[in-house]
């Protein structure tokens, strides 16, 4: 059996989460933005060393310093190499060790990274923890002790490689730092938060055990508080719920009894009048055997009835909404279940107004079962109806419609709303089985059932799909 988590590990998972992952974005885009920042300002100060730098010895008037306002004191110097690769430019001997130190990092550095250097690359390292941005300039020309000057027709020209750099680590220790607070500060909230939720999770445990009272005092069919008190608006919606569901609950075991108190007396009287005639007919006090077996007839098509319907429902619920799979024409089926009612009718003189569309109108799904539904609603407007009773039966690209309306006194306003409901019997009805029977076989074939009633006109119209 999978084990779910609890709602308490995922009240504090789910927040936990979401301040981390929301503190690992803002640490990522800050980070890109130093280092974006950092490069610009780097690339600005190494453009203005280069700028000192004159290559056209012919046009000093020319020349273009590029000022630097950064604002952040960052250090910019510059390592001249000649052909050889060897430093011309702070020259031996330097001014301390640490010049000395540099100078010999700035020509290693340079011979590693060569291919990425000459593309005009700018490029990072670290040295004696100082953060430093590079990039390498190509001159030719001749060099006078301080610059390099182009001249073509000068034959001391050679090719001179300036590398210039700046110190970056006023830049890189302010996102050292702010990266620092942030660590801090997402460490801070996130025990904050756990500690908060702590505190919330505590009482969500309360209000679920109450709940959850309420709960187990509605399954052991106990009478629920009236003025019951929740910590959540949400817990309210669902004690009504359950009181909802309590109250059908209720609804349904009535309805169930009461359908089995008139089952049983249904079932009581037949038997009783059968075992009258049938004892009569023994003894030989009864003469009339054919009226005496008409009676028994009667009563037992009527007990077989009752019984049919009984097995008919729990069949439906033992297939679990499964019906057989059969294309039949509907037009034909209600013109049978017509057939069935007409000697009846014409017993009780009463009308049948038919208007069924002349074509086939196919229908999906269990004939047997339409044939009962439309035949209870028949039957029920020949119990109820005075003079006549109206078919219609239409098709088109909507679905199918059939109209099944009589002219009796309709139905009580207080039965209206129930006369679907299993084991409700209305005035005059018999069972409480027929109609409930009737909308679960519509349901069943993906239709609807609905009933529209008042004094001298009960109209049931039913919807199916077309069929495809």
């Amino acid at each position: 059996m999978r084990r779910c988590r609890t709602l308490k590990f995922s009240l504090f998972v789910s927040p936990s989460l979401i301040i981390i992952g929301a503190f690992a974005i803002i640490l990522l885009a800050f980070n890109i933005i130093v280092s974006q920042y950092t490069n610009r300002i780097a690339s600005e100060h190494i453009h203005s060393q280069f700028s000192t730098f004159s290559l056209y010895s012919k046009n000093e008037e020319n020349w273009k310093i590029t000022k630097n306002e950064s604002g952040y004191g960052l250090t910019t110097a510059y390592v001249v190499l000649d052909e050889s690769e060897k430093a011309i430019d702070p020259s031996p001997p330097w001014l301390n060790p640490e010049e000395e130190a540099m100078v010999e990092y700035i020509t290693s550095f340079y011979q590693q990274n060569l291919h990425d250097l000459r593309n005009g690359k700018i490029l990072s390292f670290t040295h004696q923890d100082q953060a430093y941005r590079i990039r390498m300039g190509t001159y030719y020309g001749y060099y006078d002790g301080y610059m390099v000057f182009e001249d073509e027709k000068n034959i001391e020209n050679h090719q001179y490689e300036i590398l210039v750099y700046t110190n970056v680590t006023p830049l890189t220790s302010f996102g050292a730092t702010v990266n620092h607070i942030l660590w801090i500060l997402m460490v801070c909230v996130l025990l904050l938060a756990l500690f908060w939720l702590f505190l919330r999770s505590n009482k969500l445990d309360l209000a679920f055990k109450k709940l959850n009272a309420y709960i187990v005092l509605a399954g052991d069919r106990k009478t629920l508080p009236e003025n019951a008190t929740f910590a959540y608006e949400e817990f309210y919606k669902v004690a009504g719920t359950i009181r909802s569901m309590t109250e059908m609950i209720d609804r349904a075991e009535n309805a169930q009894k009461q359908f089995f108190s008139n089952a049983s007396h249904e079932l009581k009287t037949p038997l009783m009048s059968i075992q009258g005639y049938a004892e009569g007919l023994q003894s030989g006090i009864i003469k009339d055997k054919e009226k005496c077996l008409s009676v028994i007839i009667r009563e037992t098509q009527k007990m077989a009835l009752l019984i049919n319907d009984i097995l008919l429902l729990s069949k439906m619920d033992a297939a679990n909404k499964q019906i057989r799979q059969k294309t039949f024409d509907l037009r034909e089926l209600i013109l049978y279940c017509i057939g069935v009612v007409e000697t009846t009718a014409q017993q009780n003189e009463i009308r049948l107004l038919v208007d069924i569309a002349d074509n086939l109108i196919l229908c999906c799904g269990d004939e047997s079962g339409m044939e009962r539904a439309v035949l209870n609603i028949l039957t029920n407007a020949l119990r109820y109806t005075k003079s006549v009773i109206e078919i219609i039966c239409r098709q088109d690209t909507a679905g199918i419609s059939l109209i099944i309306a009589d002219d009796g006194n309709g139905i009580e306003p207080k039965d209206l709303p129930h006369i679907f409901e299993r084991f409700y019997k209305g005035s005059g009805g018999n069972f409480g089985i027929g109609l409930s029977i009737t909308q679960e076989v519509i349901q069943q074939h993906h239709g609807t059932i609905s009933v529209d009633s008042k004094p001298g006109k009960t109209i049931f119209q039913i919807l199916l799909p077309a069929y495809q």
